[in-house]
């Protein structure tokens, strides 16, 4: 096959993007800085610069007070102009559905999270509602971040019908809709706000009451065709095991999700079922983060991770994450040395990948 040459249009779009996203990770620069990080010239710092101010994605702040005391030219702060645009955010959980409003940055301004529903126009007259509690941000609004539990593709398994639910939200909102997977969306959060981006392969996996993966490989997520690649929580791990909502059985999500873990202890809530002193709590307990290891260090393995970033319910405690570190390290002894972690941003998971989408498809991204 011949090989084409990279189309100019595609290294302005990608050095545009890059120079937002340092901005968005850094806050505020000089261009001297961000051509020594992004290791361009001054002459292409100083097009890309005057290009993002003139699209009104960037602004000047003037010179600091340690610039002023200093003889010569003065170095100019840029960053980015976060202040007048916002993004409407609706993220699916199996246990939730959350609506939310941040700016480009994934500053919250405002949430609001109700049990889950399928209503394709129940979820609209709620995003609706939502928006008129913030109507002063109506008019500054750039576009909506869906997040969906499972693939976006209309013919794989999941829980709302997105192509409808997108088209719906698009005609009654009047604002472009963008459409990721929950975990994927959080993955790219923290490539964009959080600082994982340095990794080259990072696994992000989430456990709670669903529980899935996504993979990142050079700072970039891997694509919708290849989703299946890294979706842990349906990787089989039970063969006599129960039918899961994909529709196979033993499933991983069937056998260690946070509901199943409950279930199986009583209804015992995650903070008694790790204090709890009865051995057989303890045995279901290490079972499951046995059976979770195995699963998350071969796919680590096969992927050659240099980076496992944790997230969901059952991370919000500090035992688990370590419990389960230890048992991929006994299983992997190369994930030493802080390779598995709690993701930066986990606590903001029920709007944050939103935020990140929407910045991502409307902002970040090359108009061209």
């Amino acid at each position: 096959m011949a090989q084409h040459g990279i189309n100019p249009k595609q290294i302005k779009s990608y050095n545009d993007t890059a120079l937002l996203y340092l901005l968005s990770a850094e806050g505020i620069l000089s261009r001297k800085a961000i051509s020594a990080k992004l290791n361009l010239t001054a002459a292409a710092v100083s097009k890309i610069t005057k290009r993002l101010i003139d699209s009104d994605k960037i602004e000047e702040l003037g010179v600091s007070a340690q610039e002023n005391d200093r003889v010569g030219r003065k170095e100019v702060l840029l960053s980015l102009k976060s202040a007048d645009k916002f993004s409407l955010g609706i993220t699916a959980e199996l246990e939730s559905v959350t609506y939310s409003l941040c700016d480009v940055a994934g500053k919250l301004v405002a949430m609001q999270t109700f049990p889950f529903f399928e209503e394709t126009e129940l979820i609209i007259e709620r995003a609706k509602n939502f928006l008129d509690t913030c109507a002063d941000y109506r008019d500054k609004l750039i576009g909506i971040g869906l997040c969906v539990v499972g693939s976006v593709k209309k013919d794989a398994f999941g829980i709302w019908d997105n192509e409808a639910l997108a088209q719906g939200l698009e005609e009654a909102l009047q604002l472009p809709v963008a459409v990721q997977n929950n975990v994927k969306a959080y993955a790219l959060a923290e490539l964009i706000y959080g600082h994982t981006a340095d990794a080259d392969n990072i696994l992000f996996f989430k456990w709670g009451s669903g529980i899935g993966s996504a993979v990142a490989v050079g700072g970039m997520l891997l694509p919708e065709s290849d989703y299946s690649l890294s979706e842990i929580g349906h990787y089989i791990v039970d063969v006599a095991g129960k039918r899961c909502r994909c529709g196979r059985y033993g499933c991983l999500e069937t056998v260690a999700s946070a509901d199943e873990i409950s279930a199986e202890t009583g209804g015992m809530r995650l903070e008694e079922i790790v204090a709890s002193e009865d051995e057989a709590i303890i045995r279901i307990l290490e079972q499951k983060i046995n059976t979770v290891a195995l699963a998350l260090t071969n796919t680590a393995t096969i992927l050659n991770a240099d980076s496992i970033v944790l997230f969901g319910k059952m991370f919000e405690n500090e035992q688990i994450v370590e419990k389960l570190a230890r048992q991929c390290e006994r299983y992997n002894n190369s994930f030493k040395n802080n390779k598995i972690v709690r993701g930066e941003l986990s606590e903001k998971s029920t709007y944050i990948g939103a935020a990140a989408l929407s910045a991502q498809q409307f902002f970040f991204q090359s108009e061209e």
